[in-house]
């Protein structure tokens, strides 16, 4: 029987008491020297956020209900460690942290990302992201916007996005990502397998191309990481030429997932980053399970709600339609099922958007 709305709210209210004592336990933890543990706790919070773990074959159909009963297992656990486990003398220090490594956001940014990448597989560089990309982008927008043009893939990353428009029939695409060792597995695929990729250093904020080069944008998951989605909304405007379109996708606002997010980005400034990937290393996470880390160790993630989106693309001129993703763990589509209590766990869920130079 599914729960009431009445009934829903009470449950979002024992999650987010369990969740501050998580975070109780979680510092509890880190000072007695069991950081592992929050690494491997929180990995195991975290990934039953989405609508589905198809790792632990789990799909939330009241996914309120689920979170509020599975995070009191957690932390049944945690108060479980804290009493049984009594760990050597451990110097958490003594694992360099990346995010200390450069003032400058870009260069911070792309090394985090640049670390996690460097274990991609072929099958994860080409094959998942081509994939990924003919769910996530209109098959009608592949072919008149797409196919035979000049793309752009605004903060290509590892390149794999890069990759994957080629393979849909791009003329050219361009893959501009902060530094060449994000994209540089990318860049020699695509030399050893003549395909037309240019890769090329740039800061998305400042692209380094002239008004209206491209017939198409790839903006995917890319400018919530800047200091401002306003001024990279700005620059897709400057580079499309008039009349075109763009994909955007960017993180949304709001809900259990969102909420959590903010909270354990807060309880991992306290771990270093090459200390919690040797967990998650050792505890089996696949190389593309990246989303974690992401998560918990970018400098600057910021979460905008619908309303505020929409401001900002009628500021610029932006003509725009909401997409849904077809991929069976993507919030926004979760939301488009009406899955009970599904706003108050994932709020306003994922932005993707196509966008249109009027």
């Amino acid at each position: 029987m599914i729960a009431s709305e009445k009934e829903i709210k009470a449950q979002e209210k024992e999650y987010y008491q369990s969740l501050d004592e998580f975070v109780q336990l979680c510092n509890e933890m880190i000072d007695k020297g069991l950081a592992y543990w929050v690494v491997v706790l929180s990995h195991e919070l975290y990934r039953f956020l989405y609508p589905v773990e198809p790792y632990a074959n789990i799909t939330l159909a009241e996914p309120v209900k689920f979170v509020a009963e599975h995070i009191k297992k957690i932390n049944a656990s945690a108060k479980n460690v804290l009493e049984t486990i009594y760990p050597y003398s451990f110097d958490l220090n003594q694992f360099a942290d990346i995010r200390k490594e450069s003032d400058v956001l870009g260069q911070s940014t792309s090394d985090l990302y640049a670390d996690m990448w460097r274990n991609f597989d072929s099958m994860t560089l080409v094959e998942e992201s081509l994939q990924l990309v003919k769910r996530r982008l209109p098959d009608d927008l592949i072919e008149k916007d797409i196919l035979g043009k000049d793309v752009l893939d605004m903060g290509c990353g590892s390149g794999r996005y890069s990759i994957a428009l080629a393979k849909v029939g791009a003329k050219s695409v361009s893959g501009v990502d902060w530094q060449k060792r994000a994209f540089e597995a990318a860049r020699l695929w695509c030399e050893k397998n003549n395909q037309p990729v240019n890769f090329r250093e740039g800061d998305v904020l400042n692209l380094p191309f002239e008004n209206e080069s491209f017939d198409f944008v790839f903006s995917n998951g890319v400018i919530h990481h800047t200091h401002s989605i306003q001024k990279g909304l700005q620059e897709i405007w400057r580079v499309l030429r008039s009349g075109k379109r763009s994909f955007l996708y960017i993180y949304a606002a709001n809900g259990v997932f969102w909420k959590t997010r903010n909270v354990l980005r807060e309880v991992f400034k306290r771990i270093p980053l090459s200390y919690t990937q040797n967990v998650l290393d050792v505890i089996g996470m696949p190389s593309n399970r990246f989303i974690f880390c992401d998560t918990w160790y970018v400098p600057v993630e910021t979460h905008t709600t619908k309303q505020e989106l929409h401001s900002m693309l009628d500021e610029i001129g932006f003509k725009y339609e909401k997409v849904f993703g077809k991929n069976e763990f993507d919030l926004d589509g979760a939301l488009e099922k009406n899955i009970s209590g599904a706003e108050i766990m994932w709020g306003d869920g994922e932005h993707r958007y196509i966008l249109e130079k009027a």
